[in-house]
């Protein structure tokens, strides 16, 4: 045998044995000393973690109007999207989304962890092709939904009032106006908007300027709706009295010779404070502040809430500027020109909450954006109550303030806010134009103003406190011919909205003489044609159905009527929501069925459902409440 063919067989046995070994050392390695470590490789490979969605909450008004929901693309990318179903209305409440799901401002900033919810995520095993093996994979941590905002807000009231904020924008040719409505006694922010605006669907538009809500951002000097505040600095410690009488000074008051003179518009006589107030002199309010005193002013502006934040939930909120005593007797005259709103900065919601104060007696409450959370499934998490702060000034001072508040609009600065269509709503407010200061001339700029309403509807038992600011009108420029119209052209609108209308019945605001005082409801449609005609009543049907189930006053016709006409059959429960007692029970009775009923107001939830088939001797069960 060739000797070298013996060592190649023996290297080539050699070799092999090798290999077998070092496969045989692999395996051992792989199945016994690594097992967890390879197994955690091969599980890797053919495993992974994917986020599960937590569906963001909704925002919604305070009836359960969406204003924020969600879409998602459900593909292997799963993409994220923010829908605002009311488009622009209440933008600058809700806010927006950002390209990552994370709120960016309003109220979807503000409370972004709540809504948000928490994520889950899912084991997945694929294939060699990286396919999801759907039996074999797993939910670890399920997805927790964010929770849904309720917000006091009434979409419908906050209709009319961006509405009536972009008239006048538009008529008095402003550069913004803003408006807030509230409910002096709970604190509940009805509606609030500032005008230009923003669309928070929108993908090219830029927000900037238009995303901030004035009502609780912008800072300014308040001008003579402050005088309501010297006015109860001076009355609550009985400093002055009501009926003292102020000596004319003329146009121009200067109190030694040095001094910058303080000025009225006209020359008004002899006053006492009601007049003043009526006539808005700053003469007379200066005299008053410098009689109250610099400590008295400052802490009772300090109670009112002036110079601080009103409220944790309010994004964007500024806290204006109140100077100290010893700022304010720095000189002689700084005091006194705080007197009529100049040397301090306030937002709108400061304001407004003091003439809530004003108008529930004396209580300063705190303003009340959220009214509730609830979960996914509509369930109550979190009601939140009115928040009292504390009371500022007495029942009498209150009630003293009123009567000046109803003067301005019956004879004073404010004559253009009376409504010829609600003779029987007595409002009571106060103008201010306050012109802006120039941080760059040190003085105040004539050919830029402020204007600015606030008043209550109706001044005594005030259902809403609602102030309207203009900035920088150019037709007009006081308060009262630009701030004060919109402020009426609001009240109308919610006083002659169904569902919004303090009136226990639209009706009750027809005189007696009027040929459409006649009451319609249940009656046939074809019955009411021929009865309006025969009365002269210009009507007006909406709606479908054979019979009337509601009316109310048509908004552009002083004397018209808006008939809604409804089905009522006696087989299924008709709707009664929003329909006052008296309306629902006309309906009712018209199918034979008893009546069990609560609260006062409107309809707002009903047994049985709507549609429902009725049974033989069943009770009609309603829950009623007044709207705002």
């Amino acid at each position: 045998m060739n000797l070298m063919n013996v060592d190649a067989l023996s290297i080539g046995k050699m070799l092999v044995l090798s290999a077998v070994a070092v496969l045989a050392w692999q395996t051992f390695n792989i199945q016994v000393l690594n097992r967890e470590v390879y197994q955690a490789e091969t599980k890797s490979m053919v495993t992974r973690t994917k986020n599960i969605y937590a569906e963001r909450g909704q925002i919604m008004d305070r009836n359960g109007v969406v204003f924020a929901e969600n879409l998602r693309d459900t593909g292997e990318t799963e993409d994220y999207s923010r829908i605002f179903l009311q488009g622009k209305l209440a933008s600058q409440i809700v806010g927006k989304v950002g390209y990552n799901g994370v709120g960016s401002m309003g109220m979807e900033r503000m409370f972004d962890l709540r809504l948000r919810g928490n994520e889950g995520f899912r084991s997945i095993v694929q294939d060699a092709k990286r396919r999801e093996i759907y039996g074999r994979s797993e939910n670890v941590a399920e997805a927790e939904p964010g929770k849904n905002l309720v917000l006091t807000i009434d979409r419908n009231m906050q209709e009319i009032v961006e509405k009536a904020l972009k008239d006048g924008v538009n008529e008095f040719r402003a550069a913004s106006a803003s408006a807030v409505v509230v409910n002096p006694y709970t604190g509940e922010i009805l509606a609030m908007a500032s005008y230009p605006t923003f669309d928070p669907n929108s993908k090219k538009q830029g927000v900037g300027r238009m995303a901030k809500n004035d009502i609780v951002a912008m800072s300014y000097e308040p001008g003579s709706t402050f005088k309501a505040i010297t006015a109860a600095a001076a009355l609550e410690d009985d400093i002055v009295s009501p009926e003292k009488v102020f000596e004319n000074e003329g146009k121009c008051w200067r109190w030694n010779a040095k001094s910058e003179p303080i000025c009225d518009t006209h020359i008004y006589g002899d006053m006492d404070m009601g007049e003043a107030m009526v006539q808005s002199s700053n003469i007379v309010f200066a005299k008053i502040a410098a009689e109250v005193g610099a400590d008295k002013l400052y802490r009772m502006a300090r109670n009112f809430g002036f110079g601080m934040k009103t409220s944790e939930n309010l994004y964007g909120e500024e806290s204006g500027r109140l100077l100290m005593p010893y700022e304010l007797t720095r000189d002689d005259r700084t005091l006194k020109t705080m007197g009529f709103g100049h040397s301090v900065m306030v937002t709108p919601i400061q304001m407004v909450m003091a003439y809530a104060a004003i108008a529930n007696g004396g209580t300063l409450m705190e303003p009340m954006i959220v009214k509730e959370w609830r979960d996914s499934k509509g369930n109550l998490v979190d009601k939140k109550e009115p928040v009292k702060v504390r009371r500022v000034i007495s029942e009498r001072t209150a009630a003293s303030i009123r009567k000046m508040l109803n003067r301005v609009v019956n004879s004073g600065t404010a004559k253009m806010v009376a409504s010829k269509k609600m003779p029987d709503v007595i409002f009571g407010g106060k103008t201010g134009t306050a012109e802006k200061y120039n941080q760059e001339t040190g003085k105040y700029d004539r050919d830029h103003q402020v204007a600015s309403f606030i008043g209550l509807a109706p001044v005594e038992d005030a259902r809403y406190v609602c102030m309207v600011l203009v900035d920088d009108p150019q037709a007009k420029h006081v308060g009262g011919l630009t701030a004060g119209p919109i402020f009426r052209r609001i009240m109308e609108g919610v006083y002659y909205h169904p569902q919004l209308s303090p009136a226990s019945h639209a009706l009750a605001l027809v005189n007696m003489n009027s040929p459409c005082k006649d009451d319609y409801v249940g009656m046939m449609a074809e019955s009411a044609k021929s009865f309006a005609a025969m009365k002269k009543c210009a009507v007006r049907f909406e709606g479908e159905g054979n019979r009337v189930v509601s009316a109310r006053r048509a908004m552009e016709d002083s004397v018209g009527m808006i008939l809604t006409l409804g089905s009522v059959g006696a087989g299924k429960m008709p709707d009664l929501k929003g329909l006052s007692l008296k309306d629902a029970l006309e309906i009712a009775g018209s199918i034979r069925m008893n009546v069990e009923y609560s609260g006062m107001g409107r309809v707002v939830s009903q047994t049985p459902k709507v549609g429902e088939v009725l049974r033989k001797g069943q009770v009609c069960k309603l829950l009623l409440k007044e709207k705002g």
